[in-house]
């Protein structure tokens, strides 16, 4: 749990937006059904503005109150400073676990508790019911065309002997998608929050439970291309693929795994809801807004076990791919090693050539030169006494060459796998392998990456 320090701002620069369904006017002396009081709405900035808003409207003047605070990304604490919130928290009677829904929104760097979720908490104080929860969704960023992984709260009170409601809601985005469908419903002409006191929780689901199946889609698109490409390869072809596939094997894997552990949060809180809506009265349990709640519930299975035939499949993929790879690297170290001892004979039969002919060879340089004449009327060789040149440059020579090779082998081989040669594995090509590779295995993947599509 992030301290309470880093999840407030000390400015705000996006205001708290407060949005009151005013209790319905009395009814008329002539018997007629009482209206419904016109919802009001305020944007508040300071702690001023705020203590006078709810001076001028007490908690005993509305029937249904929205305080939306967001954040303005979702790696940046909330705008609201920590006065505000006190504030809020000790006018409306919030139990001290509300706190717990702020103290996920902080300031951070990294994705840290991706799969956290504050899990459903209620408490009870006679007729009044609270309850607080965050949950997980994905939402596409245009400006980067990526997928990430946002979080919204809930704490909700509810009076049920007056019907009462006020609603906290914390969006880590201005003007989130519920944070907009909220106050519409709210603004509705006719609306009365009496009549679906949870009505909140339900709008919360429908804006974001959806985006699982785009989300869960798209990544399933990554997936397929590598996924066919694998179980269509052959070890003795060259590969399509290479470690840095295998590297986003395992990203899928991991972004898959985490579906399941944050649609269970999900899934349990809608449990929740539920039973608290069948326990409170007869109307509640049937609303068809109660029965959505179930329906989102089973769509969070279905979301949670699609994601787990994906990581399982991911795995297996993975694993495939990494034998492939091992597989292929044995193959072209073979045939590497091959070509070595083809070189080696080729070594040794030079060398054996030169240890041959270098004595003869030797020796007729050797009375070759100059230093050594015959004289035929001795019938006999003369030689010079300068013969001593040929020694001392024969050994200086030899020497100079022993030290440059001693330089060479300290100079960490740079020259030696530089002069080294360049053993490249035969590719192999056959007409009948790539004829098979190009007509089993395009269509199908072709075939199976458009039906992936969302």
């Amino acid at each position: 749990m992030a301290s309470l320090d880093n999840c407030f701002v000390a400015v705000l620069k996006e205001p708290v937006q407060v949005v009151d369904v005013p209790l319905q006017a009395p009814a008329a002396v002539d018997g007629s059904a009482p209206s419904p009081g016109t919802p009001r709405q305020a944007q508040l900035s300071t702690l001023e503005e705020l203590t006078q808003y709810l001076d001028a409207n007490p908690c005993d003047s509305y029937a249904c109150r929205l305080i939306s605070v967001c954040q303005r990304t979702s790696w940046r604490p909330l705008q609201v400073t920590r006065p505000m919130m006190d504030l809020v928290v000790s006018r409306h009677d919030a139990d001290p676990s509300f706190w717990q829904l702020p103290s996920c929104f902080y300031t951070r760097n990294l994705e840290l508790e991706q799969v956290h979720c504050i899990p459903y908490t209620e408490t009870r104080k006679g007729a009044v019911v609270e309850l607080s929860y965050t949950i997980k969704y994905p939402e596409f960023k245009e400006s980067e065309k990526k997928w990430v992984i946002r979080q919204t709260g809930i704490w909700h009170r509810y009076n049920m002997r007056t019907s009462q409601s006020t609603y906290v809601l914390l969006s880590p985005t201005v003007n989130s998608k519920a944070h907009q469908q909220a106050v519409e419903w709210m603004l509705s002409s006719g609306v009365k929050p009496q009549t679906e006191p949870f009505w909140l929780h339900r709008i919360l689901f429908a804006s974001y439970l959806p985006s699982w199946r785009r989300y869960v889609g798209a990544l399933e698109h990554q997936l397929l291309p590598i996924a066919n490409t694998t179980f269509a390869s052959f070890i003795d072809e060259p590969l399509r693929f290479g470690y840095d596939h295998l590297s986003e094997l395992v990203s899928l894997e991991t972004k898959f795994l985490q579906v399941p552990a944050i649609l269970e949060t999900s899934s349990e809180t809608l449990v929740e809801l539920g039973l608290l809506l069948v326990n409170m009265s007869e109307i509640a349990a049937n609303h068809p807004g109660t029965r959505q709640l179930k329906n989102y519930q089973r769509q969070c299975g279905v979301y949670s076990r699609t994601a787990v035939h994906l990581q399982a499949r991911t795995q297996t993929t993975a694993r495939l791919l990494a034998d492939t790879l091992s597989f292929r690297d044995q193959v072209v170290a073979k045939e590497q090693n091959g070509n070595m001892l083809q070189l080696n004979k080729s070594a040794v039969f030079i060398t054996t050539l030169t240890l041959l002919y270098l004595p003869a060879s030797f020796v007729a340089s050797f009375f070759g030169m100059n230093f050594f004449d015959f004289d035929q009327e001795a019938n006999s060789i003369v030689g010079t006494p300068m013969v001593w040149i040929y020694v001392v440059a024969s050994a200086g020579l030899t020497a100079i060459t022993f030290l440059f090779y001693y330089w060479l082998l300290h100079r960490d081989n740079t020259v030696f796998r530089r002069l080294a040669p360049k053993v490249r594995a035969s590719p192999d090509w056959t007409l009948k392998n790539l004829t098979r590779r190009l007509t089993s295995n395009a269509k199908d993947a072709a075939i199976e990456m458009e039906s992936c599509k969302v």
